[in-house]
């Protein structure tokens, strides 16, 4: 008998990695976020200025209208992704769509903060997202169509690690310079990361999808990569609300 079937997730569905070894590689991982984040401190210009004192409006405002964007263009290609983590593990498909059912419309909570400080629905929907912003989701599709879900997963792990671990540090600075009720939207985000285990939940995700030591290496590539995109974001940022003439100059 034939049978075409395949592209199902069926076969052998032990992981590549033991509990242990998924435990240590995710250590390592952690471990190589960090050492980016020092990076991102020491190279990204006013990397950590939603979390002073003097906070710019006009680069609170745009980072709000960026993020919603970005949550809205990415969930499309991480829906498609759903598809493709299904053709690989079912059981990574099965967390994988928890976990954007929670993230799906977090959109909203960032607009709604947008609202609070004066911008209506309506200016944030006139307002194109930046060229740095497409990209990343032009990245996304590129990694579907050529390399596969790995990296899309690796993503939301670099993003949800990163946000249980400062999210909370910004959003104590922001009350204070911004206003407690004017951030609910952004708090409530941070509290289904932390309280629903979200790095923890995407890291489940990424066992079954790591397949070999060649996955292993991809991985971390993909870490890289992911930063490096955002920082352009966050250098354009940058140079169009808080950089002198000069800057924007060189």
């Amino acid at each position: 008998m034939l049978n075409r079937v395949k592209n199902v997730g069926y076969g052998d569905t032990t992981p590549f990695l033991s509990a242990a070894g998924s435990a240590g590689l995710r250590a390592e991982i952690d471990k190589i976020i960090d050492g980016q984040v020092e990076q991102w401190f020491a190279t990204v210009p006013e990397a950590a200025h939603l979390e002073g004192k003097d906070v710019n409006s006009e680069y609170y405002k745009r980072h709000l209208i960026e993020t919603a964007w970005r949550i809205r263009l990415l969930r499309v290609a991480e829906s498609k992704a759903l598809a493709e983590v299904a053709k690989i593990s079912p059981a990574a498909a099965q967390i994988w769509a928890h976990y954007e059912q929670e993230e799906m419309l977090h959109d909203e909570l960032f607009i709604a903060d947008l609202t609070r400080i004066g911008v209506s629905r309506e200016e944030f929907l006139a307002t194109e997202p930046y060229l740095e912003t497409k990209l990343l989701v032009g990245f996304f599709s590129y990694l579907l169509d050529h390399e596969g879900p790995l990296g899309v997963v690796a993503y939301s792990y670099l993003v949800e690690y990163v946000n249980v671990k400062l999210e909370p540090r910004k959003l104590e600075a922001l009350k204070s310079s911004v206003g407690e009720t004017n951030i609910a939207g952004q708090v409530s985000h941070s509290h289904t990361d932390i309280n629903d285990d979200h790095p923890g939940e995407v890291w489940a995700a990424l066992r079954f999808l790591i397949k070999d030591e060649q996955d292993i290496a991809a991985l971390k590539k993909y870490l890289e990569e992911h930063q490096t995109i955002l920082a352009m974001f966050f250098n354009k940022l940058y140079l169009n609300t808080l950089a002198k003439p000069q800057d924007k100059a060189a």
